[in-house]
């Protein structure tokens, strides 16, 4: 039997760590689901059910200050600032800020974290004069 193509698991508060394998998103959502639903798992899953909209989750308006400490809380981080400094993240983590001058003139720059040659490395995002983190620009690197 070969390896399912999609696997969810993560740790409940109580110690237990449930894994939901399938081959299509389809399919491990309907196990989750199931699983929320379940008496068998009834109170364990309840945050996560909440988390992933399975269930009637009250709705709530949550400011994005209010999102950042909720999620701080829930995981038990630590939040660390940047002194206000703009940055951006893609798939691979935080993007690597760049500032330097090129054949068009001075650019700033937000460059994938993916090691040099990934196939998946993401496109790189450049900010323009008349946007508004350009000010804000706090580059990692200078380039040369």
């Amino acid at each position: 039997m070969s390896e399912s193509k999609i696997q969810v698991s993560f740790k409940l508060p109580n110690g237990t760590i449930p894994l939901f394998r399938g081959d299509t998103i389809d399919e491990v959502e309907k196990l989750m689901q199931d699983a929320a639903l379940s008496a068998t798992f009834v109170g364990s899953m309840e945050a996560f059910a909440e988390a992933c909209g399975i269930g009637k989750p009250t709705p709530q308006q949550v400011t994005p200050t209010q999102a950042v400490s909720n999620v701080v809380n829930t995981l038990g981080a630590t939040l660390v600032s940047n002194g206000g400094a703009v940055t951006r993240h893609c798939l691979h983590g935080k993007m690597t800020a760049i500032e330097g001058n090129g054949k068009f003139g001075l650019y700033k720059g937000f460059f994938c974290a993916a090691p040099k040659g990934a196939t998946d490395k993401c496109a790189t995002v450049y900010l323009k004069p008349k946007d508004a983190d350009y000010n804000k620009f706090v580059p990692d690197r200078v380039a040369k």
